[in-house]
């Protein structure tokens, strides 16, 4: 992972301020990070750590503190640097006062494929019967008030079950509502006193939010129902040991019992791993990342285990720290159901909230999108609004900040979307020759295009022989034009850099100075702003299906594209002048065996058969989506009554503007659909290895999703 350069030694900097003598007076200031430990058994484990976690260059020091909430405050003001805590601490840590920020992750798959989340689980005694819509007077196990496993997700479960009623906080506090709701608990850092009534801690130790209550965290709330305080335990799936396996069941949201050991089809939700916290404002955290680093690299260095007890600083099931990309905050670490879940906890759910939307925010990644949004708007009668941004990760990042609700996507976008907890609502239908599926709500039918290689005919180029030719791509990260012909390559070729292989391309959203933006033009309106050059939106002439074709046309050897893209673009379909004289029959497409064929042979000759792009959402956003472009769409669809108003799938000022232009209709997709069963495994499995592979990032969303962020709901 690359970070910000070093700064210039301090020798240079005060010379630069005309004070050299007095700097070649000064020692160098020594690198020091400050680990806040939130109780006594922490800081003995952090002292173990000064002792064998030696760095040449940066020193570790203990700050002993009583709880997270005083470490968070240290660290805000300075007298701390850093602590690793849970996804609820997360979420209080980036919030003000403290503005705290996410910059590594705790792993807990493997060196070679790491897996930065958890499974939250209820945890039960194989002899007990009850179901989870029974949960009502038991006496109940928590990890900590605000945590993740604990708290947030189970009473949250609770409240979109409606088994847990709260208005919100002007009626009551959540913890006074929980209490009347279980029978007892223990719920270490509660106000409520019913919520500590379980906990075992002595004199001002009970009920504390740290190590000093023996019923704190994971190892400590599995106790309390060992020790037979409690009916269910609320905590992670590895919590239980396995050979205790088989005296304990997981309680499963859907009424049934799982084994502990089939947590992924039994579990209260998939949340985001542990993450070390830093300031967001100053530098501290490359000294913190550095000195983490090189401490998993020394074997007497034991970061994941402690003589002192359970998942003290960091937990024990974690095989290593990973770094997170510079620009992950809080929100996004989280992803956008969870951190809007915590949201619901603090506020409540008011009437307001649960009113189905009267519109939808549309995101648009171009001045060309944006005007035929606009128009869109005018005739809507309100239904349609639309915001602005540079490309389609900024539009995934709008709609999990909740500043738009909708976009279409290619599929390798709508896999990074996926990635960060969006979930596909209407596919894109193309087939002309059956309008069948258009003519119903439901359908069973889905919308795919074909990935081809294009060439000009009478040309030498042919699929066999790519290395050294003038390659011309949509962008990095979409589906036609990178992630199908890219992978195919990489996987016949054994070789990871692409842009060693072929000779000079465009692949908008590339390193500018690299090879894989040596053919691009940027705007040729504009051929003085360099910040268009290779950039993976519109203000690049060869962006895009019909970019990448003029790319061809212009300077490259072949295009990758899809099918329809040489019927859209030749023949006086595309008026625009590098298009308008062009014939279809000077173009072939490349066949993976070597030949070549007309270009009407898509369905034979092609790269692969791919998922049609897709209106993405979040979760809770899916129902009045949908009805809108439902509605919406029997206005100015293919078949609309006011289509002479405004057509849907036709662009007058650009191509394939907020839908493609080859769409027929929009499809509903199933509710139950996740985004890897709508891609297939095959694509979705090409695309996760592809991601492993490039050293080609298609910006920070995409890097993110390798870390598996955003959370999962629930099973």
């Amino acid at each position: 992972m690359a970070y910000a350069a070093q700064r210039f030694p301090e020798i240079v900097e005060v010379a630069l301020r005309g004070n050299l003598s007095l700097c070649l007076a000064m020692p160098p200031k020594e690198k020091q990070v400050r680990w806040c430990a939130k109780s006594k058994s922490e800081f003995s484990k952090c002292r173990d750590l000064v002792n064998t976690c030696k760095n040449k260059e940066i020193t570790l020091s203990c700050v002993e503190k009583s709880s997270t909430d005083e470490c968070l405050t240290a660290i805000q003001n300075d007298r701390a640097d850093a602590i690793c805590v849970d996804g609820g601490d997360v979420y209080k840590g980036s919030l003000q006062p403290y503005n705290l920020k996410p910059i590594m992750a705790e792993n807990y798959g493997s060196h070679t494929e790491p897996d930065t989340c958890y499974y939250a689980v209820a945890v039960v005694k194989k002899s007990s019967t009850f179901t989870f819509d029974e949960l009502r007077d038991k006496r109940s196990c928590h990890t900590g008030i605000g945590k993740t496993a604990g708290w947030n997700v189970i009473i949250g479960l609770l409240l979109e079950k409606q088994l847990l009623k709260w208005e919100g906080p002007d009626t009551e506090s959540l913890e006074k509502a929980v209490s009347k709701f279980f029978k007892a608990s223990c719920v270490p850092g509660a106000k409520e006193p019913k919520l500590c009534q379980q906990c075992a801690g002595k004199k001002e130790h009970k009920c504390a939010r740290s190590n000093n209550e023996p019923y704190y965290n994971y190892a400590g709330a599995f106790k309390c129902l060992q020790d037979d305080k409690g009916d269910v335990a609320f905590v992670k799936h590895s919590t239980v040991p396995e050979e205790l396996h088989k005296d304990y069941e997981l309680l499963c949201p859907d009424n049934t019992r799982k084994p502990i050991s089939d947590y992924k089809n039994c579990n209260l939700a998939k949340v985001p791993a542990h993450s070390v916290l830093a300031r967001a404002r100053d530098d501290k955290s490359k000294d913190i990342i550095a000195f983490l680093q090189e401490a998993q690299k020394t074997k007497e260095c034991k970061l994941f285990s402690s003589q002192h007890g359970k998942d003290l600083l960091f937990k024990d099931t974690a095989v290593s720290l990973v770094p997170l990309p510079p620009t992950i905050d809080g929100f996004l670490f989280l992803g956008a159901v969870y951190y809007q879940e915590i949201h619901a906890l603090k506020e409540g759910v008011k009437e307001d909230d649960l009113a189905a939307p009267s519109k939808v925010r549309w995101c648009t990644q171009s001045k060309a999108e944006k005007t035929k949004c606009d128009d869109w708007t005018t005739i809507s009668g309100g239904s349609i609004e639309c915001t602005e941004a540079a490309t389609a990760e900024d539009c995934i990042l709008q709609i999990l900040k909740g500043d738009a609700d909708a976009v279409t996507l290619d599929g390798g976008y709508m896999y990074t979307a996926g990635q960060c907890g969006l979930v596909p609502v209407m596919g894109e239908y193309y087939d002309l020759d059956d309008l069948t599926p258009c003519q119903r709500r439901s359908s069973q039918a889905k919308g795919v295009y074909y990935a081809v290689a294009i060439a000009k005919k009478g040309t030498k180029v042919s699929w066999k022989n790519l290395r050294g030719v003038k390659t011309c791509h949509t962008a990095v990260g979409r589906t036609a034009g990178w992630n199908i012909p890219v992978g195919l390559i990489t996987n016949e070729t054994n070789n990871c850099d692409f842009a060693s292989y072929v000779g000079e391309s465009c692949a908008p959203g590339s390193d500018v100075k690299s090879n894989l933006c040596k053919l691009c033009i940027g705007d040729p309106a504009k051929p003085l702003d360099s910040a268009k050059k290779c950039s993976p939106s519109a203000s690049e002439a060869y962006h895009g299906y019909s970019g990448a074709f003029r790319c061809l046309v212009e300077k490259g050897d072949v295009c990758f594209a899809k099918h329809t893209t040489v019927f859209e673009n030749t023949d006086g379909k595309n008026p625009a002048a590098w298009a308008k004289d062009l014939k279809s029959d000077d173009y072939e497409l490349l066949c993976p065996d070597g030949s070549r064929a007309p270009i009407n042979d898509f369905k034979r000759c092609n790269l692969a058969e791919v998922p049609a792009h897709s209106v993405v959402t979040l979760p809770g956003k899916r129902k009045p989506v949908v009805e809108i472009l439902v509605n919406q769409q029997s206005l100015y669809g293919r078949k609309g009554f006011q289509k002479d108003i405004f057509q849907m799938f036709q662009s007058k000022d650009g191509k394939d503007l907020l839908f493609k232009d080859s769409t027929q209709c929009l499809l509903e997709i199933s509710e139950k659909t996740t985004m890897q069963e709508f891609l297939g495994d095959k694509y979705y499995t090409a695309v996760t290895s592809l991601n492993k592979c490039s050293n080609t990032k298609s910006g920070t969303l995409q890097s993110y999703s390798c870390y598996g962020g955003g959370g999962g709901g629930h099973s």
